[in-house]
């Protein structure tokens, strides 16, 4: 199905929930990934395919630019 992003105002809190409510998602059988600021293409990518994703809006209208700055999809 599809995931949903959970949208925080900083890292500290993106990371403090996802570790929070991580547990009770797992624990349905959901993944959980964070977006965070120093995280490798191939970590967003694992992260942004999680069935619930926390991340900041600057992490997530940043992403969007730079994913449409690439030239081809594989990048």
């Amino acid at each position: 199905g599809k995931g949903v992003h959970v949208v925080t105002v900083n890292d500290y809190l993106a990371k403090r929930d996802s570790e929070w409510m991580g547990r009770v998602y797992k624990f349905l059988g959901l993944t959980v990934g964070v977006i965070v600021h120093g995280l490798s293409d191939e970590e967003r990518h694992a992260a942004y395919a999680a069935d619930v994703t926390y991340a900041t809006n600057n992490e997530l209208g940043f992403d969007y630019l730079r994913d449409n700055m690439k030239f081809e999809r594989a990048q």
